[in-house]
């Protein structure tokens, strides 16, 4: 991996699934991944009482920090963040992020929505000391990116 290769990458726009059903005024988006053996997901009841399999929170928090558009976008993730911050287990969101070996740094990502969220710093700095490498995207396709230097990460202006 170099510098150029995740520039290069992340100033295009992010991949989309054309894989688009409306049902009952939801929208569902199937989505093709590596293989994780089913990393994070849990069985639950639906209202009809049937039994589905959903991602965890802390799951859901890497995917869309991996794929923000299909949350809605960078403010959306880091309402989601917001949202889990009482719910959320710190140390099984770094497990499951360091088991899906992603070969981006998103663990840069991870800490700045933390901290842009309000969490502890002794949560959020446990992603800091996984080092940085590399200067990283927020999102792909960021027009006018602006560098978080805390976390060596290129976010929307204003964020």
């Amino acid at each position: 991996m170099t510098q150029e290769a995740i520039n290069r990458s992340f100033s295009a726009r992010q991949r989309k699934s054309n894989y688009i059903f409306l049902s009952d005024g939801w929208r569902f988006v199937l989505i093709s991944g590596k293989n994780t053996a089913k990393l994070g997901v849990e069985k639950i009841k639906d209202p009809n009482d049937a039994t589905v399999e959903v991602t965890n929170i802390e799951r859901t928090l890497i995917d869309i920090t991996v794929r923000p558009e299909y949350a809605g976008g960078v403010y959306q993730v880091l309402a989601a963040y917001q949202a889990a911050r009482e719910r959320v287990s710190v140390n099984v969101l770094l497990e499951i992020l360091k088991k899906l070996d992603h070969a981006y740094p998103y663990h840069q990502a991870v800490g700045c929505y933390m901290q842009k969220a309000g969490y502890e710093e002794a949560l959020y700095s446990k992603f800091a000391r996984l080092g940085f490498h590399y200067d990283f995207y927020l999102a792909h396709g960021i027009s006018n990116p602006q560098l978080n230097p805390v976390w060596r990460l290129y976010c929307p202006q204003g964020f």
